[in-house]
């Protein structure tokens, strides 16, 4: 998109206001594998209307206890005319324990904003905190995250409610089952299965996932509130051994 530099400041406001609505729509699945990885580094580019606007990534640090640690970071940059419009810095760090979740901390820079979500398991529930209130939470919760490696399905689909690890808003959604499709990731074509979450407070789409037979997410799609599409692709893996 051209924009003439007389009238970048016109839009700025426009642009930033409806990225800042929905911050929450920019944060990716981490790493939607339903296993415990070889890799312990993921990275992923995430783009807007064909550009590179930022990268997330997510590492394991598996430990003795039936354990691992999950260390989530994404950066987003949006510029118009070099001008940079809407900027975001996230960091998530998650305990599992046997498959289950035992603690997240979430913080969130948003230009000068900034947000933070903590959970906790308790007494067969979570207690989940933030910048807004302290409220109980199902400990069947899945975080936006999508680190729950037992959430993936063979077939059908499941009725799951989805925590938003940005703001800590939970809504109901849908997890669907379908085809195995082709997919294009950096100029080559993959065989992968294919997922879609349904929003059933909207009856809308939310996000769609590519993965690949060894159980890692290759692409995804986001929709923002306002339409607006956002597409992760897999850029790197670091494998442990070598890490």
């Amino acid at each position: 998109m051209l924009i003439k530099w007389g009238v970048c400041f016109d839009i700025k406001k426009t642009i930033f206001t409806r990225l800042a609505r929905h911050h929450d729509s920019y944060i990716a699945p981490a790493s939607a594998v339903n296993k415990a990885p070889e890799k312990t580094t993921l990275t992923y580019a995430i783009d807007r209307k064909g550009s590179e606007i930022g990268t997330h990534s997510v590492s394991y640090d598996f430990t003795n206890d039936n354990g691992v640690s999950v260390d989530i970071e994404a950066r987003i940059r949006v510029k118009m005319a070099f001008i940079t419009v809407f900027k975001m810095d996230h960091k998530a760090q998650e305990i599992w324990r046997n498959g289950q979740l035992v603690e997240m901390t979430s913080k969130t820079r948003r230009n000068n904003d900034r947000e933070e979500v903590a959970l906790e398991a308790t007494d067969g529930h979570y207690m989940l905190i933030t910048d807004e209130a302290t409220q109980t939470a199902p400990l069947d919760l899945v975080p936006s995250s999508f680190t729950k490696t037992d959430f993936w399905i063979d077939e059908g689909q499941k009725d799951f409610m989805l925590l938003d690890t940005l703001t800590g808003l939970m809504r109901p959604s849908r997890l669907e089952c379908h085809d195995r499709v082709k997919v294009e990731l950096n100029g080559q074509i993959q065989d992968a299965r294919y997922y879609r979450i349904i929003n059933l407070e909207k009856d809308a789409l939310s996000h769609e996932f590519w993965i690949d037979d060894d159980g890692y997410l290759i692409k995804a799609h986001l929709l923002t509130k306002d339409g607006e599409s956002l597409f992760y692709r897999f850029k790197d893996g670091v494998d442990g051994k070598a890490a």
